[in-house]
């Protein structure tokens, strides 16, 4: 997808070419410049780009040429996967379509009358106005999947086929998508029979499809051999915060320059008085007198300035924005020190591709770790950056945005944690039944012969029994003091031990007996020996020819006589 020299090369009318000009959006990306002309035709589209790529204005920009407003009902549907989403797409949307008097709206909150605009971003969980009357589908003239996987796995399947089932066979249909996933492309397989693929896909086996051969394939091979490394940092705060940090972070070492590359013109100079302001004073590429160069969309004559450097390997390169395509990605990082770039969480699919196709390595630039609390928490640290870089978060991540619409960052952390929370309960509780077999331990209650007479107090008790027995005092329950003796629950393993120790030991100068408590309830089932004043006196065996209880004297006659 080579990408022409400015807007005026495309079908494109001088209002919206000075609209996105007014926008600081002069230099069409890859994307945009190929799939522009695809969707001014009137041609459906399958675009395998997402986020950092421009989708906004390639379908945006052929789109307002197209439609005609003012019909009091929506003639361009956009969906997207949150309201957040919605609320910024509509106000893009709005900068842009004012010039040619189409109105747009998101059927989100603080949004007047949206159902009467001409263009409507509808967020996927108010999908159902699509088909309860608040939308005509038979009015559309084009429908846009802005973020289409996200769209996919956020609305039901059969809601979504029934609805591009019933739009007018004229309806534009404007598919995009990255990662373009099987699902997505089911559907729009379905119903967008003669869709243009940007970029288009090449078949297997095709030459296309193989590497570069001759000279091209030996230049190839050796940059491979030479690959340069681009760290990412994902930021989803201000974008000159994080220039800043970066740029206090990298001059720290052996870098002398950072050669920030913006989007426009007007971006570099707002990030240069914001530099200024903290003491980093930025100036144009090659000014060696100064920390920080900022690059406004020049990247051809910044690199000219990398190149005359003196020493090269001493300026570090800094993208404010994921560049659009890979020509410009070598362009800006294929030399120099270390090279980064800033990116959302939604936009590193697309940056995978760029820096794949420009032969750069990608590697995740994370915060250093804080010190290590415990053997649990570091290794929950462990897991938690593995699963950031696993494929499959894109799912939960849409999940998480569209949470966020409704509730503050923290809540949604804290919620995940409780639910994580309650699973490991069950699962702790379910792993000790399991084991056991028997219900949890119960408690036994032992009587204590002293008291407050005494001077006894329950942390003497406590200090005793553990002392004594080796039993910890998490196994000991309530301890209840009273005049002449004491009453204290432990649990039913340790009750004889407990018994054992303290049986004879001296306590408040009162030497103890320890025993079960006398009551029935509280007497583990065939335990124990009942306390001595409450034994029964037993009779010795009775021995023939003996007298009495101790079987001296003479025996007692016979008794013959019965009457």
């Amino acid at each position: 997808m080579a990408s022409p020299v400015s807007f005026d090369e495309l079908p494109l009318g001088p209002e919206t070419v000075a609209a996105l000009a007014a926008e600081g959006i002069e230099t069409p990306t890859p994307f945009q410049a190929a799939a522009i002309p695809v969707i001014a035709r009137g041609n459906d589209l399958l675009g395998r780009a997402g986020p950092g790529s421009g989708t906004m204005v390639a379908y945006a920009a052929p789109l307002i040429e197209r439609l005609e407003g003012g019909a009091g009902s929506p003639v361009c549907l956009v969906l997207c996967t949150g309201r957040r989403q919605a609320t910024e797409l509509a106000r893009s949307l709005a900068r842009l379509c004012e010039v040619a008097g189409i109105r747009v709206a998101a059927l989100t909150d603080r949004w007047n009358l949206p159902e009467r605009a001409d263009i409507l971003v509808l967020p996927a969980d108010r999908f159902r106005a699509a088909y309860d009357g608040t939308i005509a589908p038979q009015r559309l003239k084009a429908v846009v999947f802005h973020d289409g996987d996200g769209v996919v796995a956020s609305v039901a399947a059969d809601q979504l086929e029934a609805f591009l089932g019933s739009l007018p066979g004229d309806c534009q249909r404007i598919v995009c998508g990255l990662p373009f996933g099987p699902a997505l492309h089911s559907l729009a397989k379905r119903f967008a029979r003669r869709a243009v693929s940007v970029p288009p896909r090449p078949r297997p086996g095709t030459r296309a499809d193989r590497p570069p051969a001759g000279p091209k394939r030996e230049r190839h091979a050796a940059a491979s051999d030479q690959i340069r490394s681009l760290q990412v940092v994902v930021t989803a705060d201000n974008r000159a915060e994080a220039v800043l940090d970066q740029a206090a972070e990298l001059l720290q070492g052996p870098v002398r320059h950072v050669l920030v590359y913006t989007a426009s013109a007007d971006q570099a100079a707002d990030l240069g008085d914001f530099l200024a302001t903290h003491g980093y004073l930025p100036g144009p590429p090659g000014d060696e007198s100064v920390p920080v160069w900022v690059s406004p969309g020049e990247d051809a004559a910044a690199r000219e300035a990398l190149d005359a450097a003196t020493d090269p390997a001493a300026v570090a390169t800094l993208s404010a924005s994921v560049p659009p395509g890979a020509e410009i990605a070598a362009i800006r990082h294929g030399a120099g020190g270390p090279a980064r770039v800033l990116s959302e969480i939604r936009e590193l699919a697309h940056l995978k591709d760029v820096a794949a196709e420009a032969g750069l390595a990608l590697k995740r630039l994370r915060p250093e770790r804080p010190p290590r609390v415990s053997t649990a928490l570091d290794k929950l640290g462990d897991d938690l950056h593995e699963a950031a870089r696993a494929a499959e978060i894109a799912p939960y991540y849409l999940l998480v945005e569209s949470l966020l619409d409704r509730f503050s960052a923290a809540e949604v952390a804290a919620a995940a944690l409780l639910l994580l929370d309650r699973k490991t309960s069950k699962k702790d509780t379910s792993a000790v039944g399991a084991g056991s077999g028997a219900a949890p331990e119960s408690w036994v209650r032992l009587f204590v012969s002293a008291g407050q007479r005494d001077e006894v107090g329950p942390r003497e008790l406590l200090g005793a029994l553990t002392n004594q027995s080796g039993v910890p005092g998490n196994r000991v329950g309530r301890i209840d003091v009273r005049e002449s003796h004491s009453l204290i629950e432990v649990r039913k393993g340790d009750a004889k031990a407990v018994i054992s120790a303290l049986n004879g030991t001296t306590l408040g100068g009162r030497s103890l007996r320890v025993d079960y408590d006398r009551a029935k309830d509280r007497r583990p089932a065939g335990g124990g020996r009942p306390p001595q004043g409450n034994r029964r006196p037993v009779r010795p065996p009775f021995r023939p020819g003996g007298g009495g209880t101790s079987g001296k004297g003479s025996s007692r006659p016979r008794r013959t006589d019965r009457s």
